[in-house]
């Protein structure tokens, strides 16, 4: 009987202890476990892994890429300014998410320290950082230390399942490095509650310090790196009430310590570049880029909506030997270009206030296209600021180039890139952004582009010129080869008219078609013409607001069967006056057709 009971009590035993981990069994108060919850980019979805947190009375480190704060998609300055007030705790991740040993030294540290000033401007205690994608060198640790940080977070080297089962099952106190903090492997989709568990559980068995990294909180349609709401829920339920046995939740700062640093001064980037000087780098794509075949070293693929746009290089190119090929294969919106990389100063162009840049790259594409251009402001945000009117296809090199207006008040630099917005291919080489003065043409020089009409614009009117008119009227516009100069010209015909005109005239701006001018100054306009009706100059000005307005115009000049020229000199251009721009005008049933068109200042 005795035996039997013996048996009994052996069988009990060897049930609980298959009901115990070997890990918890030997967790201990003499050897303490801390557990910090970190999450890195700062997505919007993070804020219920806040919530959930908040309900277990548990606090969180949150890695920030302060350039993207209130982008879409991420966390607002609301946001970070609530996890703040909560007791999580707010640290650096650099500006706009860089793999940092793809950049400069220079540009490594403009991205740690910038970002660790923002928020620091912004009212957070900034001691703690995560390096972008995990990646690091001992370099990168000396620039994220000398940046004021006293800590940063790695990914890996602790106790791993499948791939580091003989590493080490906590990061130690203080760590081994400081500047390499040792975690679990990045907590996924797959990850299971009994994953995590059972990671404690080991580190319980040491002590010492077990951060888990997150990305995103996600329940359907997620990305790799997320975590289900439920899952994150049961895990702290589960974790909670294990400070019974020494484990407890502390952000990084509360396990590294150390006082806040003082702001770093970032390295300088380059400065904006002096009148008619390209800064732009590696401009003809000779260089590759060390992270991406295709693509030129300096340049990223960027674009938007709902395409499919494949980037590559290749040989086609207008000098050196390479170029940059963009194919749409298939699109319902949106569009893809090449441009300089969104960053704090290396590969990006330095702008001035109060100046205007001139874009410029050489091209081919089957398709019309356009220049994009984006603004960054001090704080490292990059956003839209402007785009050029479209050029039309080519087939052989052409040189597409627009004038920016002057930058908006908070931008410190530039971006740029030739857009193609639908199916078709295009290859671009030889760029250049340069400060480019926009001032009036000098006295008795032609101020128009293309005056011949011969370069073809992508909307059927040739380059930089456009028809225009008012009133209840039919134009029909057709490029003619009835040339008086090269080998194109310009047929309007009115086929219909109750009142209104019709004329062509350079494009509605000013610096890009339409000629800037000097108030005070007389004008001299002509055009070659031959028509069945008698014509005359419309003038229109544009003030310093960049309002457009009907100016002046001259006395009628005959019809002609044959190519005679027209010519009429202004009265002085108005005080105020921007730019002008100016057109043959039509306004009886009829056709004219023009070339060869002229404005020069009068001294």
């Amino acid at each position: 009987m005795k035996k039997a009971l013996s048996s009994l009590f052996a069988a009990v035993l060897a049930g609980a202890v298959l009901l115990i981990s070997p890990g918890a069994a030997q967790a201990s108060l003499a050897n303490p476990l801390a557990v910090s919850f970190t999450f890195d980019d700062g997505v919007a979805d993070q804020l219920a892994a806040q919530d959930l947190l908040e309900q277990h009375g548990m606090v969180g480190t949150f890695y920030i890429n302060s350039a993207l704060i209130g982008q879409t998609s991420y966390m607002t300055r609301t946001d970070l300014d609530n996890l703040a007030t909560s007791g999580h705790e707010i640290g650096g991740h650099t500006a706009t998410h860089q793999d940092l040993l793809t950049l400069a030294s220079g540009e490594q540290n403009r991205q740690i320290c910038t970002d660790r000033n923002t928020l620091l401007s912004w009212g957070f205690d900034v001691t703690s950082f995560a390096y972008p994608f995990a990646n690091l060198d001992a370099g990168l640790e000396t620039t994220t230390q000398n940046c004021g940080y006293n800590s940063a977070r790695a990914v890996g080297d602790l106790y791993d399942a499948t791939d580091c089962d003989d590493c080490d099952p906590a990061e130690t106190v203080p760590p081994l490095d400081p500047y390499a903090i040792r975690t679990p492997d990045d907590v996924e989709v797959t990850t299971t509650l009994a994953e995590l568990k059972d990671l404690v559980e080991r580190a319980e068995v040491t002590g010492g310090w077990l951060p888990f990294n997150f990305h995103h909180i996600c329940d359907a349609g997620c990305p790799a790196e997320s975590i289900p709401a439920s899952v994150l829920d049961d895990f702290l339920t589960w974790l909670a009430p294990r400070t019974s046995i020494g484990t407890t939740v502390k952000t990084v700062h509360q396990v590294i310590g150390g006082s806040v640093a003082a702001a770093v001064t970032p390295a300088a980037a380059l400065a904006p570049g002096d009148p008619e000087v390209n800064t732009v780098r590696n401009p003809s794509l000779e260089d590759v880029s060390p992270s991406d075949p295709n693509l030129p070293d300096c340049w990223q693929s960027a674009g938007y909506g709902d395409n499919t746009a494949v980037q590559t290089r290749v040989t086609d190119a207008h000098t050196g030997t390479y170029a940059s090929q963009i194919q749409v294969t298939a699109r319902t919106d949106g569009d893809a270009k090449l441009i300089p990389r969104f960053d704090l100063g290396a590969c990006s162009s330095q702008i001035d206030q109060g100046r205007t840049y001139q874009v410029s790259t050489w091209y081919k594409s089957d398709v019309p296209v356009f220049f994009t251009l984006y603004q960054r402001n001090a704080l490292g945000q990059w956003s839209y600021w402007t785009q050029s009117p479209p050029f039309a296809p080519s087939a052989t090199w052409r040189q597409a180039s627009w004038n920016s207006p002057e930058p908006p008040a908070t931008a410190v630099a530039a971006s740029f890139g030739l857009t193609i917005d639908s199916v078709g291919t295009l290859v671009t080489d030889d760029y250049s952004f340069a400060d480019h003065p926009l001032a009036p043409a000098p006295d008795g020089v032609n101020a128009l582009v293309n005056p011949s009409l011969e370069t073809p614009g992508a909307d059927g009117f040739p380059a930089c010129w456009t028809g225009t008119g008012y009133g209840d009227n039919t134009p029909v516009w057709t490029q003619v080869t009835d040339a008086a100069d090269g080998t194109n010209a310009q047929k309007l015909e009115l086929t219909a008219r109750t009142d209104g005109d019709a004329k062509l005239i350079p494009g509605w701006d000013s610096g890009n078609c339409a000629p800037l001018v000097t108030p005070g100054k007389t004008l001299t306009v002509s055009v070659s013409y031959h028509g069945t009706q008698p014509t005359f100059f419309t003038l229109y000005r544009q003030d310093g607001s960049g309002n457009w307005s009907w100016w002046t115009q001259s006395p009628p000049f005959a019809a002609s069967a044959t190519y005679t020229t027209a010519s009429w000199t202004t009265p002085a251009v108005p005080t105020g006056t921007r730019a002008v721009t100016f057109g043959l005008t039509l306004d009886a049933v009829g056709e004219v057709t023009t070339d060869n068109y002229s404005l020069v200042s009068n001294p």
